[in-house]
């Protein structure tokens, strides 16, 4: 999404060029509406951004709405900025799979081994007998409209699975995004609500948060007995690699906002701007 300076004929203009593009200066621009470390961001990535998220034009949906989906791109944009230094380089094919793959490095996936998923199972699920349980797999959508084409593409006979690759988010959508044995108490109220009654291959509504939009089916469902290791390991594998993951990139980002500061230009933004970030103040303004 980012294309670095262009060099221009002459090493005089190559640097005229390069000032008026980064740095502080760059925010005098009327189409720059925010730094990351000195780099200008567009309005037209921006409002791109805010199109593919929302599935509307920028100007259609809330100031709360576009000044959130402001932050995210300026997170996404941090995270890049975190790849490009990373040591060793990362030479991933897309950007998202680099991003996978600084989370994965710095949350140490690969130390979750079954002489650890055996230590943590002991101390969070180590009773002699289980609570009713459901196996569940969950669709998590960026967008309310992904959620409802997803929703008509189930009822219409598409395989989950291939809704799943095909639409959701969720960090294993791949493989269907299993979430594997559940406790009712292993749930949020608003998702053990829905999932609780379901019989299996039933599907939940589409249930809102500020992070997506989540549809769950129950695959199975269990009576109460005793734990067995085997079976748990799977979804607490799951557990432990997300709650590492989510650790993880909030360093990343913690870090890279120290060194690569952020800072919005709300004057030249169309909306008023009600995010987090710190907003930047052109000269004489």
């Amino acid at each position: 999404m980012r294309k670095g300076i262009l060099l221009a004929a002459t090493v005089v203009i190559a640097f005229a060029a390069g000032c008026a593009r980064t740095g502080p200066k760059a925010a005098a621009r009327g189409t720059v509406v925010a730094l990351v470390g000195g780099r200008p961001v567009e309005w037209t990535e921006v409002a791109a951004y805010i199109k593919v998220s929302a599935g509307e034009e920028a100007a259609a949906v809330s100031p709360k709405v576009a000044s959130s989906l402001l932050d995210q791109l300026l997170e996404e944009k941090l995270l890049e900025r975190a790849v490009e230094e990373a040591s060793p380089k990362i030479a991933a094919a897309t950007p998202a799979a680099r991003r996978r793959e600084l989370i994965g490095r710095r949350a140490k996936l690969e130390a979750i081994d079954e002489a650890l998923l055996r230590k943590e199972w002991v101390v969070r699920h180590g009773k002699e007998t289980r609570p009713p349980l459901v196996r569940v797999s969950q669709l998590i959508f960026k967008t309310k409209e992904q959620a409802e084409e997803g929703k008509r593409r189930l009822e219409r006979g598409v395989a989950w699975e291939e809704v799943s690759r095909a639409l959701s988010i969720a960090p294993n959508a791949d493989t269907g995004g299993t979430l594997g044995f559940l406790a009712e108490s292993d749930l949020p109220p608003k998702f053990g609500n829905a999932i609780w009654t379901l019989r299996p291959g039933g599907t939940t509504p589409i249930l809102p948060t500020p992070h997506g939009f989540h549809v769950f089916r129950v695959e199975e469902r269990r009576e109460p007995r005793a734990g067995v290791f085997e079976e748990e390991a799977p979804a607490l594998r799951l557990t432990l690699a997300e709650e590492r993951s989510t650790a993880a990139l909030e360093a990343i980002l913690k870090e890279a906002r120290g060194a690569y500061p952020v800072s919005v230009v709300e004057e030249h933004l169309p909306f008023p701007y009600v995010g987090t970030e710190s907003k930047f103040s052109t000269p004489g303004r």
